[in-house]
């Protein structure tokens, strides 16, 4: 039988994908529970992703690097910190703990506070602080937002109607998207957007995840020849702004090089006026999906299967190589460093590019 619990966390402290991935959790334990307190746990980068989401009451910042930079300078200072962090905890009296960090620290802190129902993974023994859990070796057959809805049989929510990603962005980032395009004389055009980094969440790694830049110009340029009224945006972090200029080059005056220049939030709003973002699989394809914008996306070691737009339709196409036996081999949460990034380089730019070509005219 399902109890009902006054004060809920959720604890999510990965990138923007796994966030979003987490909303229809949430929907669902409010929805169950529309009486209860539910608070979210994440990183400082994805604070925006959940400031208006409707079910959220409160969100509490958890920034592993900061814990880590505050112990390498001074014991006392990270005690500090720890300890107003913990007090944070206590004071909000949590009576079930959704725990989606994979890891065991959180979940021993929530139990040392006294959460009374702590429930999650349970990943290579991880999970042994959980008074319930789900074992598993990875997110390997399935999408990552049915593995977090299955977290929820553990209290007695079976079935979820209602799983799209959902974010909301505030009224006043809407209204500066449209001022920032008729500035720029973008209002009211076709706009198309690219984002040909890696994001933020493989760090280092991010290369394994890029298609060549010099593909993602080949699509730009021959979308341009074919769509004359098109404008184009291109999203990208200060350390993608080389790749992002190889695309601008091939663009001339309809262009807007956006990288490094935008924070997170304000990159949003303006994917969202979008009509296609083509991107490489990361947070920006994600928060496209979440706001209704058409997408053609890069999925190289990652299976598409379980990270890639949710649900799959005819607006939102992957573009990814056939025939390579070692693909996908980002699993159990790890990936391979291989020389060869055949996954990647045997997509093919003339069928990625007809794909954006049959969304496009498809709307």
């Amino acid at each position: 039988m399902k109890k009902s619990y006054k004060r809920v966390l959720v604890v999510n402290t990965f990138g923007i994908g796994d966030v979003l991935f987490s909303a229809p959790l949430v929907r669902a334990v409010k929805k169950a529970m529309p009486e209860s307190t539910i608070d979210f746990m994440c990183n400082k980068r994805c604070q925006y992703i959940l400031k208006n989401n409707k079910n959220i009451d409160g969100i509490i910042v958890f920034e592993k690097d900061e814990f880590r930079e505050a112990l390498k300078k001074s014991k006392i200072g990270f005690s500090k910190k720890m300890l107003s962090f913990i007090s944070t905890l206590r004071r909000k009296k949590y009576d079930l703990a959704i725990d989606l960090s994979l890891g065991y620290q959180i979940a021993f802190l929530l139990k040392v506070l006294g959460v009374e129902k702590r429930i999650g993974f349970d990943y290579r023994k991880r999970g042994r602080f959980l008074t319930d859990k789900l074992e598993i070796k990875g997110f390997n057959d399935k999408h990552a937002i049915e593995y977090y809805l299955d977290v929820l049989k553990l209290i007695g929510i079976d079935s979820v109607d209602d799983k799209y990603m959902k974010l909301v962005l505030s009224q006043e980032l809407d209204e500066w998207a449209e001022g920032f395009l008729k500035k720029n004389k973008f209002y009211g055009k076709l706009i198309i957007g690219f984002a040909p980094g890696g994001g933020k969440s493989w760090g280092e790694f991010a290369i394994y995840r890029r298609w060549d830049h010099n593909n993602f110009a080949y699509v730009a340029e021959r979308l341009a020849e074919k769509y004359k009224d098109a404008a184009f945006l291109i999203f990208g972090s200060k350390e993608e702004v080389d790749i992002c200029s190889s695309i601008e080059k091939c663009l001339g005056k309809r262009v807007l090089n956006l990288s490094g220049e935008l924070s997170l939030p304000k990159s949003s709003a303006l994917i969202k006026k979008c009509r296609l973002l083509l991107c490489n699989d990361g947070g920006l394809l994600h928060i496209a999906v979440s706001q209704g914008v058409s997408t053609v996306s890069i999925f190289g070691p990652v299976d598409d299967k379980v990270y890639g737009p949710y649900p799959q339709t005819e607006r939102h196409r992957v573009a990814k190589a056939e025939g390579v036996a070692c693909r996908p081999c980002y699993k159990s949460f790890k990936h391979t460093t291989c020389k060869g990034r055949e996954c990647l380089k045997k997509i093919d730019k003339e069928k990625t590019l007809k794909l954006a070509e049959e969304i496009l005219e498809s709307r």
